[in-house]
């Protein structure tokens, strides 16, 4: 009996083991081409000296794009155009180690950028994101904001974009508008139907399409949404330890 036990206890402790070692790689992985496509993408980009202020350096890159990738009110650039996806790969936890770990392994947060549509419930427009956070200090329900929230993260941000035709966007603003009012999913794995986290609010959204943003079948972090081989990068924002804003996006052909 005691060699059963022990038997069991070494695959236990050999499956955690498997577990701990295979996500540790995975992270790395993730975070490795994470930081490669984002400098390929700052890369390709050219200075814009009339868009730019000793405050804010923006930069364009050439593309065949042919919807805008922000809106821009006065001086600000509100990123995304609808059905975009907005990711920071910086957790907004305040415990310095969890919100390191956090970071490493899932990543920040991330949204559905609505646009102008309008059913017997809802009307919406581009300056309005879909949202699922853990962190209010109220009811902790996916719900729509108003983008300033990503003008003024502190933090990077990048624009995501899948390559959809506009009845297939609606359909995905639908869908992400019909889990409005989803409870936080804290345990990420479990009752996934009636709940939901952010970057698994926006893979639901798009599955309503067929876009698979989870590749790897497991819970649907941040990194899934930027590596997933279905998206494409077309905004990069962040500031420098002086305070001074770099904005990268896609230019308009």
């Amino acid at each position: 009996m005691k060699k059963i036990l022990k038997i069991i206890a070494l695959c236990i402790e050999t499956a955690v083991l498997f577990v701990i070692v295979g996500g540790l790689t995975s992270a790395i992985t993730k975070s490795v081409y994470s930081d490669i496509l984002i400098e390929q993408f700052k890369s390709k980009a050219i200075y814009q000296e009339s868009e730019s202020s000793d405050r804010k350096k923006v930069y364009a890159i050439p593309s065949l794009e042919e919807r805008p990738v922000f809106q821009k009110i006065g001086n600000d650039y509100y990123p995304g155009e609808t059905g975009d996806i907005l990711i920071t790969l910086q957790s907004e936890l305040t415990i310095p180690f969890v919100r390191d770990i956090v970071s490493f392994f899932a990543g920040g947060h991330a949204a559905i950028v609505l646009g102008d549509y309008e059913d017997l419930k809802d009307k919406t427009n581009s300056l309005y994101t879909v949202e699922s956070s853990g962190l209010n200090e109220d009811l902790n329900l996916a719900d729509t904001y108003y983008k300033r929230y990503w003008t003024d993260y502190p933090h990077p941000i990048i624009g995501l974009r899948v390559s959809t035709t506009e009845f297939d966007r609606a359909k995905v603003i639908s869908r992400a508008l019909a889990l409005v009012g989803d409870p936080y999913n804290y345990s990420f794995l479990f009752d996934t139907e009636n709940k939901s986290y952010c970057s698994d609010l926006v893979g639901k959204a798009y599955a309503s399409i067929g876009v698979n943003l989870n590749k790897d079948g497991f819970t649907t972090s941040i990194y899934d949404l930027l590596l997933s081989g279905e998206t494409y990068m077309t905004y990069y924002r962040y500031f420098d330890t002086l305070g001074i804003e770099y904005i990268y996006y896609l230019d308009t052909k």
